[in-house]
């Protein structure tokens, strides 16, 4: 038996897809993602202003140096 732990799995039960660190879903050409019936596989989000230093709520998204990250939990 493999020790291979993927980095997209789902959950028991299977109501729930969690992406762990490192990894990716990637929608094809074609493919879609749908959200309450939306179609948002095209959506463009504009954020006017995020911090650009780690707010370490574990929350929050940043800008660290144009790369976006998700804050971590703090302490």
């Amino acid at each position: 038996m493999s020790d291979y732990a993927g980095k997209v799995y789902r959950k028991q039960g299977g109501d729930e897809l969690v992406v762990a660190s490192g990894g990716v879903i990637t929608v094809e050409e074609g493919g879609a993602i749908i959200v309450g019936g939306a179609d948002v596989t095209a959506a463009v989000v504009t954020v006017a202003s995020l911090p650009t230093t780690d707010p370490e709520d574990g929350l929050s998204i940043w800008n660290d140096a144009g790369s976006l990250k998700l804050a971590s939990a703090g302490g």
